[in-house]
């Protein structure tokens, strides 16, 4: 679609013949050339009878001086956002009329629409270049202040309005709601975690009180019980001031317990007296001494004991001296033996108190494996940096919700950038683990972080030697988005750290800049445990990926730990492949 403002197809006519041109406005300009000088040009207030006449036979062009409105969109060839890859579509309404008609025809402008929408469309094109793909609206704003003012063109023609409508592209629209879900499942990944993380301190603290409340009974417990008489009657009594219905059945008791201790009595007695007689007849005893001997009698009946008698040592002798044996020489008797008493019984196991502590209920580790995962916080990382500390969340939920495994790991986070930090201390990972947020660096050296290991892992193992007796090899999970600034250091301290003793199973995964696998392949302490991004992904959806990766590959661990093996098996995750694949 085409607008010429020029009435006469740009070809001069006679003056006298203006007038009978088709669909001539109200408002119009009539330019004479004028060769060698300056153009001519009538308008409405020059235009007379006189004027007419004079001019009748000139050859002039007629220019169209009326406001003229249009509405355009840029759809075929849309609007680059700053990035390059994505665009918008911009929907204008524009408003011109022509200011200088010699300057016009002088031009010979066949189409006013191409003029406008040629000056709109660059000078839209260099606005929106300054605007992300998110920032339509901001961008929309900013052009449409830009064009709030009359825009005055070499041409001859006036733009006096303009005001712009932006849209997205479908492939915008798409990566835009790709990255608002991701930025929705991010969120909502951060709130479960820290839902599940409350849910379960709550229900150990509940279980502290819980406890507390149970040893404060019991203390109470024993107190109470410590003023009982604790003996078969006291007992007794106690049970039935806690269940009073039980009376007949404590009175039962109690009556047994009285029977039983009267038939004891009346034993004891009847072998008092045969004592009595067996020493009467065997000569120890005399007549003299039968009144002690029935006042020991009788006492035995009224106590319920026997009165305690003396030894034939202590009877009186002839002349009332202690002494020899009454009898003339039949024997001395002795005291009866004392019955041993049994010796007692251990229970529990043989140890040598009879008891032996237990360890809690589940399997337990029979070895350790120290883990440690080392993240890349260099500029490269601002992208994923909030995945990357969701990753370490989540492991804490995985570790947290197996405690099993957790108890066969040991785990310790490093990050690295222009200098290595220790993030967490090697530690068991449980619910109360503190997880720091990821704090970015100005750098990527990999010298550092491999010197920080050197120093961690020797001092470490050793230390966890001291504590159980089996130590697995450490494993290192090492993440790189980009190449190292230190290319010609850090491989001496790497090669240093693979000579070491208690060199680690370094796994490398290299995603961004970093997915190259001659870099990965040189990292890995086995060509097999590196694996690199697909080619085209983007930083946040490798390092979800990423996290999978090392989630199962720590459960993997902790578990072939519980089966008393080192297993190690990475199973890459989509999105992530070995790097050897590549190469």
């Amino acid at each position: 679609m085409t607008l010429s403002l020029i009435l006469n197809d740009r070809k001069p006519t006679e003056r006298r013949r203006v007038g009978k041109l088709s669909g001539l406005p109200p408002s119009f300009a009539v330019v004479y050339p004028v060769e060698h000088g300056p153009w001519e040009m009538e308008t409405r207030r020059d235009r007379t009878a006189t004027q007419r006449i004079l001019h009748a036979n000139r050859m002039c062009y007629v220019v169209d001086l009326s406001d003229h409105r249009r509405t355009g969109r840029l759809s075929n060839t849309p609007l680059t956002c700053s990035d390059g890859g994505h665009r918008f579509e911009a929907t204008f309404d524009v408003g011109f009329r022509v200011h200088d008609p010699v300057r016009l025809v002088q031009g010979n402008v066949a189409d006013a629409l191409a003029v406008v929408y040629g000056y709109l469309t660059t000078r839209m094109r260099g606005y929106a270049a300054q605007f992300a793909i998110d920032r339509a609206v901001e961008a929309q704003d900013y052009m449409n202040r830009a064009f709030a003012a009359e825009m005055a063109l070499a041409e001859g023609i006036t733009i006096y309005h303009c005001t712009v409508l932006l849209e997205l592209d479908a492939a915008a629209r798409g990566f835009v709601q790709k990255v608002r879900e991701a930025q929705r499942d991010q969120l909502l990944g951060h709130e479960v975690h820290r839902s599940a993380e409350d849910r379960a301190l709550s229900e150990e603290r509940l279980t502290n009180i819980a406890e507390e409340a149970r040893r404060a009974r019991e203390q109470r417990e024993r107190a109470a019980l410590a003023e009982v008489r604790m003996d078969f009657r006291g007992l007794v009594l106690e049970h039935l001031a806690k269940h009073p219905a039980e009376t007949e059945q404590a009175m039962n008791l109690l009556l047994r317990m009285e029977e039983a201790k009267v038939a004891r009595g009346d034993i004891r007695e009847e072998r008092h007296v045969e004592l009595v007689k067996y020493l009467i007849e065997k000569g120890v005893v005399t007549e003299v001494d039968l009144p002690w001997l029935r006042h020991g009698a009788l006492e035995s009946g009224s106590s319920g004991g026997l009165v305690p008698m003396p030894t034939p040592r202590q009877l009186p002798g002839p002349g009332g001296a202690a002494g020899g044996d009454r009898s003339g020489g039949a024997g001395t008797v002795t005291d009866p033996p004392r019955p041993t008493a049994p010796a007692p019984t251990r229970w529990g196991g043989s140890g040598p108190a009879g008891s032996r502590a237990r360890g809690r209920g589940g399997p337990s580790a029979t070895g350790l494996v120290p883990v440690y995962v080392v993240l890349d916080v260099s500029p490269g990382t601002e992208a994923c940096r909030i995945d990357l500390g969701n990753a370490l969340r989540s492991l804490q939920t995985v570790l947290g919700n197996s405690p099993d495994v957790a108890s066969a790991i040991r785990l310790s986070v490093l990050t690295y950038a222009e200098r290595a930090e220790v993030l967490v201390p090697l530690v068991e990972m449980t619910w109360g683990t503190g997880v720091p947020d990821l704090r970015a660096g100005t750098e990527c050296r990999y010298r550092p972080v491999f010197q920080r290991l050197l120093e961690l892992l020797p001092m470490e193992t050793e230390r966890l030697k001291e504590q159980v007796e089996r130590v697995y090899r450490p494993v290192v999970f090492f993440l790189t988005t980009r190449p190292p600034e230190d290319g010609a250091e850090w491989p001496a301290v790497h090669a240093e750290l693979m000579r070491h003793h208690y060199h680690p199973h370094l796994i490398v995964c290299g995603i961004g800049a970093a997915a190259e696998p001659s870099l990965v392949g040189r990292l890995a302490s086995r060509p097999e445990l590196g694996v690199v991004a697909v080619p085209d992904s983007d930083l946040v959806r490798s390092s979800v990926q990423f996290s999978v990766l090392l989630q199962n590959t720590v459960l993997s661990i902790g578990r072939s730990a519980l089966a008393g093996a080192m297993e190690l098996q990475l199973s890459c995750p989509e999105g992530l492949t070995p790097g050897t694949a590549l190469s």
